[in-house]
């Protein structure tokens, strides 16, 4: 009897014993633990505070006008594909009603139509009904072979006046500019087209270019140009996005 309650106490003796040991490694470690969860967590405040704020988007806006065709406008929807890059064409009627098929793929391949008028007239030399007719009869058209109307207009030679803009903007529409233009349309040559780009571009930019037309009809300086152009823009650091999407982002 005696040496089972020896036994018994002696049991009771290792159990406590364990239990102080425990507690002493347990209340030894917690200033080592703590210690270790408050440097881990001074180290994430510190990389938070060392982070560079964002910067703000870069974004540029490639416009084409006069096309489309089946010649340059299919080539430089081909390089903006290769680049992933977006852009928005500004159409006139006589050529879209042509190529209907051309205009299709624009959208399809996430781009935007704009309206650049029926004939290509300076609307500012137009009458009220004159230059209604020149906007609604091009929005029918790309209706009928995209489903949409388009949501800007850009009228012929930037020209505009007080008559102009109320006429677009009853049909529900913007006129649409540009502030970088390559002077394709002059033929210049793919080099000075670069540099006047590089040398005027800012955040925010439209860049104007052409799909059809030019000087005697040829554009092979602007598909020579393009390439070269996203390339470099895109090395620093600037996204080509649809006029849509650059308006809705700097407002």
């Amino acid at each position: 009897m005696k040496r089972t309650k020896k036994l018994l106490c002696l049991r009771i003796g290792i159990i406590v014993l364990a239990l102080l040991s425990g507690y002493f490694i347990v209340d030894a470690m917690l200033p080592q633990t703590e210690a270790k969860v408050r440097e881990a967590r001074s180290e994430q405040v510190q990389s938070q505070a060392n982070q560079k704020p964002p910067k703000k988007d870069k974004l540029v806006a490639l416009t084409f006008d006069d096309g489309p065709d089946a010649k340059y406008t299919v080539k430089i929807l081909d390089i903006l594909k290769k680049y992933d890059a977006k852009a928005t064409f500004f159409v006139v009627g006589y050529q879209a009603e042509k190529y209907p098929d051309v205009l299709s793929r624009i959208v399809k391949e996430g781009h935007m139509l704009g309206n650049h008028t029926w004939s290509h007239k300076d609307l500012t030399k137009l009458n009220g009904q004159q230059i209604n007719n020149e906007i609604v009869k091009l929005n029918k058209v790309i209706q009928n072979a995209t489903g949409e109307v388009p949501k800007y207009v850009r009228t012929p030679y930037g020209a505009v006046s007080k008559k102009v803009t109320e006429a677009i903007e009853q049909n529900g529409q913007h006129n649409v500019l540009w502030n970088v233009d390559t002077r394709d349309w002059a033929g210049a040559t793919p080099e000075d087209m670069l540099k006047n780009v590089k040398a005027n571009l800012k955040p925010g930019g439209i860049i104007l270019m052409h799909s059809f037309g030019g000087k005697k009809g040829d554009l092979s300086n602007t598909i020579e140009c393009l390439p070269k152009m996203i390339e470099e823009l895109q090395e620093e650091g600037y996204s080509f996005v649809t006029v849509d999407e650059l308006k809705s982002k700097s407002s």
